[in-house]
């Protein structure tokens, strides 16, 4: 049952986001960094994890040995250039995490 209902919220999210795709490099609030590619998600430093993918959204489970481990992490693209994350906690999105596009640098 949980894995519809948060099937049928990234259904309902994906629809209010207008960029391109998810893809690319990602700079949170709290100087995080991460990137996506296609159903990898890599955190600076730590290696990738698999997740859900779809062009405005990334949902993945929390490695063992990392805070929260276990929980689900939904990410969805609102517009070209911001992203929001939530942890799912107790069927319901908690507290939202805003990010950036990187600056691509040369």
């Amino acid at each position: 049952m949980k894995r519809i209902v948060a099937i049928a919220f990234l259904v309902m999210l994906s629809s209010l986001a207008h960029a391109d795709a998810i893809d690319g490099s990602w700079c949170g609030e709290h100087g995080e960094h991460l990137s996506i590619d296609g159903p990898t998600l890599a955190f600076s430093g730590k290696e990738p994890i698999a997740g859900q993918y779809s062009r405005h959204a990334f949902s993945y489970v929390i490695p063992a040995g990392e805070a929260d481990a276990g929980k689900q992490v939904y990410l969805q693209l609102l517009d070209e250039e911001d992203m929001q994350s939530f942890v799912i906690e107790e069927g319901k999105p908690g507290a939202q995490e805003n990010w950036k596009r990187c600056a691509v640098t040369s």
